[in-house]
C-alpha cells in the first residue's frame, strides 16, 4: 500500500470513529464535546471510548512512524538522483569540451599544414629563382625571405577573421552590438577583437560588408559551423558569414560559384554545393 492510501485509509478510520465516539457521549456537533460532557457519561461508555481511542492513537502512531521512514527514504533516494543528474551534467560538460578540443586541433592541425605547405611551395619557388639567377651560391635575398614570412603570417592572420555580408547599414550605427547579435542569434558569444565595415561610405547603396577579427581561428571556425542557422532567422535570414579569403581565393571562389550556377542549369535533377574549397554534385533525395 502506498503511504498516499494509508493516509486515506488513515483519515477514513478517523472519520467513522470520531461521529460514533459523538454519539455515544450524546452530542450533536465538536464542540459539545467537554469534561463536563464525559462526566456524565457512564463508566462503561467512556471505558469503551477510552479502549478505542488509545488502540487508534497506537495506529496512528505506527502509520506515523511507517510514513516517517518511507519520508526518509524518498529524501536519500531524491538525493542519489541529484547527485546521478550532476554526474550527468558534468559527463555531458566534459564531453562538450573534448568536443571543443577536437575541433581547436582539428582547426589548428589544418592551419598548420596549410602555412608549411604555402611556405614549402614559396621556399621551392624562391630556391628555383635563385639557382636560375644565381647558380653559384646558395644565399636566398633577405627580401624574399621577408615576403614569405609576411605571407605565411598574413594567412595565419587571416584565419581568425570572418566577413559577415547582408547586415544592413545605418547612419551613426554600432556596427559592434550588431555583429553581436548576429552572433548570438546562433548560439555563440566570442570575444570580439575589432569590427569594421570594408570599403568606402556610400549613400543609397550596395551595404557594404564587415570585417570581423576574433580571438582565434578556432572560434571562426565554429561560428562559421554554425552560421548556416541563421537562414531560419527572423532577423537576419539575409546575412551570410564568410572566412576572409585572400584576393586568389575570392578569385577561384568566383569560379567555382559560376562553375556552380552552370551545373545547376545543366543538371537540375542533381544538387550541386560547394564545400572546403570543392563543387559537389549529388542526387537530390526523393
Amino acid at each position: 500500500m502506498t503511504a498516499e492510501k494509508e493516509i486515506e485509509d488513515l483519515l477514513g478510520k478517523s472519520s467513522a470513529w470520531l461521529p460514533k465516539a459523538m454519539e455515544q457521549l450524546g452530542c450533536t456537533a465538536p464542540v459539545d464535546v467537554t469534561s463536563v460532557l464525559c462526566k456524565r457519561a457512564m463508566k462503561e461508555t467512556l471505558a469503551l471510548l477510552l479502549a478505542e481511542s488509545y488502540h487508534f492513537v497506537r495506529f496512528q502512531n505506527e502509520k506515523m512512524k511507517q510514513l516517517k521512514a518511507e519520508l526518509s527514504s524518498t529524501k536519500s533516494q531524491l538525493i542519489e538522483n541529484q547527485k546521478w543528474v550532476i554526474s550527468l551534467q558534468e559527463k555531458v560538460m566534459d564531453c562538450k569540451d573534448k568536443q571543443l578540443e577536437a575541433i581547436q586541433t582539428a582547426v589548428k592541425t589544418t592551419v598548420e599544414d596549410s602555412v608549411k605547405e604555402q611556405f614549402k611551395s614559396y621556399s621551392d619557388a624562391v630556391q628555383e629563382n635563385v639557382m636560375v639567377c644565381q647558380p653559384q651560391t646558395e644565399t636566398v635575398a633577405p627580401e624574399v625571405l621577408k615576403q614569405v614570412v609576411q605571407s605565411v603570417v598574413q594567412q595565419e592572420d587571416r584565419s581568425r577573421n570572418l566577413m559577415i555580408f547582408g547586415l544592413s547599414e545605418k547612419e551613426n550605427e554600432d556596427v559592434t552590438e550588431q555583429v553581436k547579435q548576429v552572433f548570438q542569434e546562433i548560439g555563440i558569444k566570442p570575444a570580439i577583437m575589432e569590427v569594421s565595415r570594408v570599403g568606402k561610405s556610400i549613400k543609397e547603396k550596395k551595404t557594404r560588408p564587415v570585417k570581423v577579427i576574433l580571438s582565434s581561428s578556432s572560434v571562426a571556425f565554429q561560428i562559421l559551423s554554425q552560421a548556416r542557422r541563421l537562414r531560419e532567422s527572423e532577423d537576419f535570414s539575409s546575412v551570410f558569414v564568410r572566412p576572409d579569403r585572400s584576393e586568389e581565393e575570392r578569385s577561384q571562389n568566383r569560379l567555382l560559384v559560376q562553375e556552380l550556377i552552370k551545373k545547376r542549369g545543366d543538371e537540375p535533377g542533381k544538387r550541386h554545393f560547394i564545400r572546403t574549397g570543392t563543387l559537389y554534385s549529388v542526387e537530390k533525395e526523393s
